[in-house]
């Protein structure tokens, strides 16, 4: 389920770049996003994905601010590009496995629907920043690359 950001990273460049707090749920927050926007129109699950965006309107939004930061400090004028290509790589993973296991799929972002619909705003920052949505990129952070390298 995870997919590697090294499909549209070089690694030279993410590695001069590491996560401040509130990035990882960042960047895990748009993995949600794409898979709840694939569940939407594959599982028919538009009308729920529409109230969580609703809802989360303003997590969302911040989300994004931090995201072009990221990509901005990590890919200079092509940041926007990447991040482009980061968020197609997310949906298009999704959406193939949507594809391939439907039923899977479906029944997987209704519970994850069930859940974030009831959440907080906090509560939602805690439940992307946790590992379900982990591990779809391959920025460190900050401190994490260094003791790895040691």
């Amino acid at each position: 389920m995870a997919l590697l950001f090294a499909l549209t990273a070089s690694a030279g460049a993410q590695a001069s770049v590491c996560l401040r707090p509130g990035d990882e749920a960042a960047l895990n927050s748009k993995a949600l996003q794409s898979e709840l926007m694939v569940s939407a129109l594959a599982c028919e699950e538009a009308a729920r994905y529409n109230t969580w965006v609703r809802r989360f309107q303003a997590e969302i939004a911040a989300n994004g601010v931090v995201l072009k930061r990221i990509f901005r400090q990590a890919y200079g004028t092509a940041g926007d590009t990447r991040l482009g290509q980061f968020v197609t790589a997310l949906a298009n993973e999704a959406a193939t496995r949507s594809a391939v296991e439907k039923t899977d799929f479906c029944v997987g972002t209704a519970r994850v629907l069930d859940r974030v619909l009831i959440m907080s705003g906090s509560e939602f920052l805690a439940f992307v920043a946790g590992p379900e949505f982990a591990g779809r990129h391959e920025f460190a952070e900050c401190g994490a690359r260094d003791s790895a390298e040691r």
